[in-house]
Order: C-alpha cells, then sequence, then structure tokens
C-alpha cells in the first residue's frame, strides 16, 4: 500500500517531521510518500492561507496520486479535503477529521490543544464543517509568538502539557487532540504524563487511509463527490491542468 502524505505549506522540515511520525504508525507494508506544497505559506493558520493551501492540495494531488492508493491532506484544520475527495480517485483524509473521529470512540468530550488563537478560530470551525463539534468541550491556544515554527514543539512543550491538563480539569475533556503539524508527535511523546488518551492527527489520518484502502470503496458515481465535468481553464500547472480540462 502506497500513501500520499501531502504538506500543505512549504516548510520542507515540517513535512519531514510529519512523514516520521506517519512511519511510525503505518503498516511494514505502507509505504509513505511526503510531497511538501510548491507554493503558498510557512504554515497555515488562518482562512486565507488554508485558500491558499487548498489549491496547493490539489496542485499535488495531480502530480503525486497517479500510483498512490489513498492520500492524507496533512494539515490541522484539513484544507481542501472536500476539494480533494470530488476531485481524486483514491480515498482522501485529512489529520483533523481522522483524530476527531478516532476521539469519538475513545471518549464523550474531547479537546484539541494548538500554538495560537488564529489555529483555535479554524480549527472550531472545521470541527463544525466536519459536523463534528458536537462533543467539542474545548480548543485551547497558546498566545504566544512563534518565532520558528520548526522548534515550536520543543520550545512550548510544557506550555502545551499545561494547557492539556486545564482542559481536562476544567473544560471536561476525556480526549486531548494536538493540533498542527508543527507538533506532531508530542501525543505519543506526552501520553505518560497526561491522565487520559491523547491523540495525534497525523498517526490518526495513517491508520484511517489504511482502513479505507482495506475496505475498497466504489468511487462515487452520483452525487457531490463525483468527478465534475471537464472543462476550459487557465493559470494552472500543467498536470492540474488536464486534471481540470480532460486534455490527455
Amino acid at each position: 500500500m502506497k500513501l500520499l502524505l501531502i504538506n500543505p505549506n512549504i516548510t520542507a522540515a515540517m513535512t519531514d517531521s510529519m512523514a516520521a511520525e506517519a512511519r511510525r504508525f503505518a503498516s511494514p507494508s505502507t509505504e509513505i510518500v511526503a510531497v511538501t506544497a510548491e507554493f503558498g505559506t510557512q504554515y497555515v493558520e488562518n482562512r486565507v492561507e488554508a485558500a491558499i493551501a487548498s489549491h496547493a492540495v490539489l496542485d499535488a494531488l495531480a502530480k503525486h496520486a497517479a500510483d498512490c492508493d489513498a492520500a492524507i491532506v496533512s494539515a490541522f484544520g484539513d484544507p481542501g479535503l472536500a476539494a480533494a475527495r470530488e476531485f481524486a480517485d483514491i480515498p482522501v483524509v485529512g489529520i483533523e477529521e481522522s483524530a476527531i473521529l478516532t476521539a469519538w470512540m475513545l471518549g464523550r468530550r474531547y479537546s484539541i490543544i494548538c500554538l495560537t488563537p488564529r489555529l483555535r478560530t479554524w480549527y472550531i470551525e472545521c470541527a463544525q464543517e466536519h459536523g463534528l463539534a458536537g462533543r467539542l468541550a474545548s480548543v485551547r491556544a497558546l498566545d504566544a509568538p512563534i518565532a520558528d515554527i520548526t522548534r515550536a514543539k520543543e520550545q512550548y512543550r510544557d506550555r502545551l502539557i499545561e494547557a492539556c491538563m486545564h482542559a481536562i480539569e476544567q473544560d471536561e475533556a476525556e480526549v486531548i487532540i494536538f493540533g498542527g503539524g508543527p507538533i506532531a508527535g508530542l501525543a505519543r511523546e506526552a501520553a505518560g504524563a497526561i491522565p487520559v488518551p491523547t491523540l495525534d492527527g497525523v498517526s490518526c489520518a495513517v491508520r484511517m487511509a489504511e482502513a479505507l484502502v482495506g475496505l475498497q470503496p466504489r468511487p462515487a458515481q452520483s452525487g457531490s463527490f463525483a468527478r465534475p465535468r471537464a472543462k476550459p481553464a487557465k493559470g494552472l500547472s500543467p498536470e492540474l491542468m488536464r486534471r481540470i480540462t480532460g486534455e490527455t
């Protein structure tokens, strides 16, 4: 099995970190193919950047999905996930949706811990858009300047764990989700210090993708997720242009 892991931001170091975490949880026979967006922002934090990242996700799918069995949108907030499912011929999962679905099987109330207030707003909206906000106890965000996003996990580890404890004690969270590619792996690393289940979106998405491939669902032939009809376009990458216009 081959899974395409798409980092919708331009930070290759973050791609490497998320790919390493994905490989920790992938089955021995699963290959992780990790790609970084060719355009966009350093990390995705708000609606504007998410809109750009959505285009980057479709571009990466057009360029790299041909021999893959499923794809992962590896940015918490799942930019472009619905469009990717409409666009691709393979299952596509997002790391926020995967983490929340897993949390629903582990407890009645979950909290998301993240780095910035803008991320908090976006993650709440994403949970609502997925129809999964009904058990959301809280989204707790740090309020500190992020000087180096690639070092955020190490720099803010203690404060993130403290936020987890506040979510458990004050918000009655029964499951903790660490939200964001920059802190991928912290759920595993800090599990012993937190008295409820901790989840990471990347690892959840890998397992969800493997399960969907194993179930062999038929691609949609009707409804809103059926492949759109080809139409003229301009200004896209050659690979994306061929997919949109139907040209060979």
